[in-house]
């Protein structure tokens, strides 16, 4: 009888991803679009993100300054500008930008690495916990890291992985979170769209609460860390394991 295959979400259950997410944001926007809650997961929904209009000035090239500059037009005013700008700059140029492409900026240009590659461990001993997991049953299932990720954010997550030294064999990275049905037998995440959405006939969903999904109630069991399924009766009942 083959394996059963057992999918460990990244997000939230390894990657501490919302604590940089929140560190960046209220760096870069100021807290007052921060949520009330202490631990979100929905980053696009739960922030507040707007439409703005951004003005491009580019310097011209040393050729295209014909003005002889007096060091005394660098001085600046109360606004940041000097009357040096004029000569240095090209005519302003207006981008507008909508609410969602500031996400994808945030999140997938101006801070890729700092939210998905330098992202902490959720706690500190996990990456221990997490190897003595998979080496506790890994003659009994087949394991499968994996995580909502685009082609900008996979390079960052990998280096989390080889950061956190976990030992899996098998990596999926997916498109939405429900295409993690795909590939696994059973489900370990946080993930609210996933316990919103149900388990698919025949699959198994353990559900590590946190404070965005406690009122969730889905899946085959609960439990707050991978740790905590180590010596599970439950969890060894779905996978069929017995012990020598």
């Amino acid at each position: 009888m083959s394996k059963k295959r057992v999918g460990i979400d990244i997000n939230e259950v390894l990657r501490a991803r919302w604590l940089q997410a929140d560190r960046f944001y209220a760096q870069e926007f100021g807290e007052e679009g921060i949520p009330d809650e202490e631990y979100v997961y929905d980053i696009w929904n739960d922030y507040e993100w707007k439409d703005t209009i951004e003005v491009l000035k580019e310097l011209k090239e040393p050729s295209e300054i014909l003005e002889n500059i007096n060091p005394v037009h660098y001085q600046v005013d109360k606004d940041g500008k000097s009357d040096a700008d004029a000569f240095l700059f090209k005519p302003e140029e207006k981008l507008k930008l909508s609410a969602r492409q500031m996400y994808n900026r945030f999140m997938y240009e101006d801070f890729l690495f700092e939210i998905h590659g330098a992202a902490p461990k959720l706690y500190p001993q996990l990456d221990l916990d997490v190897n003595n997991f998979l080496l506790k049953y890994e003659n009994i299932v087949d394991f499968t890291v994996m995580s909502v990720e685009n082609k900008f954010s996979i390079p960052p997550t990998l280096f989390f992985l080889s950061k956190i030294q976990a030992r899996f064999k098998d990596y999926k990275f997916v498109d939405t979170a429900l295409d993690m049905w795909k590939h696994v037998d059973v489900l370990i995440t946080t993930n609210p769209t996933i316990l919103k959405a149900g388990v698919p006939w025949g699959k198994k969903l353990i559900k590590l609460k946190r404070p965005y999904n406690i009122d969730l109630i889905t899946g085959s069991m609960e439990a707050m860390q991978v740790v905590d399924l180590m010596e599970n009766k439950k969890f060894q009942k779905i996978i069929k394991y017995k012990s020598k």
